[in-house]
């Protein structure tokens, strides 16, 4: 699927287009949100999903070429590292 037709879907059929067909690469948490990001063939999609709502507020393609920083710039490494030795 490319992101035209991405795009053209409704927030039902994307979800369930994302569960079964992409990879969740990270997750973040902004304020009441969750922000999970996806990776669908050759482009990245995020979802934010209000905890307090429960519910998904946006499905968007992320244009950013640097949206993997926003993910892991606050990765705690010694943890990796203790798993590691």
């Amino acid at each position: 699927m490319n992101k035209e037709e991405f795009i053209k879907l409704t927030i039902a059929d994307k979800t369930e287009f994302l569960l079964n067909y992409s990879e969740v690469i990270s997750e973040k948490v902004y304020y009441e949100c969750n922000i999970t990001l996806f990776l669908v063939e050759d482009f990245y999609v995020e979802v934010f999903f209000n905890r307090e709502q429960n519910i998904i507020v946006s499905i968007e393609i992320q244009e950013n070429n640097q949206i993997l920083f926003e993910y892991v710039k606050n990765l705690d490494l010694n943890e990796i590292v203790k798993l590691l030795h």
